[in-house]
């Protein structure tokens, strides 16, 4: 008889969780950091959040399947994956290009020259 934590599906749930957490931390991280640009901020970094909580925690209740529920569990574990990559990708270009969107306030107002 096999549980929900034998064999190989302990590890993947193990993994999946790492991943999950490591992206929260990442996006608390950048909301404190830029609380005064959120507005600012592109979409690409939370919509993550909002597809992988979609799939991760309303399909399985649509279905009420073992299999199905594992697999919503994977599936919103790679897109919380791909977050986390595409949000880390963004803080390391220079002046976070990939985490705001361009042609913000400060990229157009220029500073009143008196001479």
């Amino acid at each position: 008889m096999t549980g929900a934590m034998n064999g190989s599906w302990f590890i993947v749930k193990w993994i999946g969780f790492t991943v999950t957490i490591a992206y929260l931390v990442l996006i608390v991280v950048v909301f404190l950091r830029f609380r005064g640009r959120l507005s600012q901020l592109r979409p690409g970094p939370i919509l993550p959040v909002v597809v992988g909580n979609f799939v991760g925690m309303t399909v399985p209740d649509i279905f009420e399947n073992v299999l199905v529920s594992r697999a919503c569990f994977v599936a919103a574990s790679v897109i919380y994956l791909y977050g986390l990559v595409t949000l880390a990708r963004g803080l390391g270009q220079e002046g976070q290009r990939g985490v705001f969107k361009e042609g913000a306030a400060e990229d157009y107002i220029q500073p009143l020259k008196l001479s």
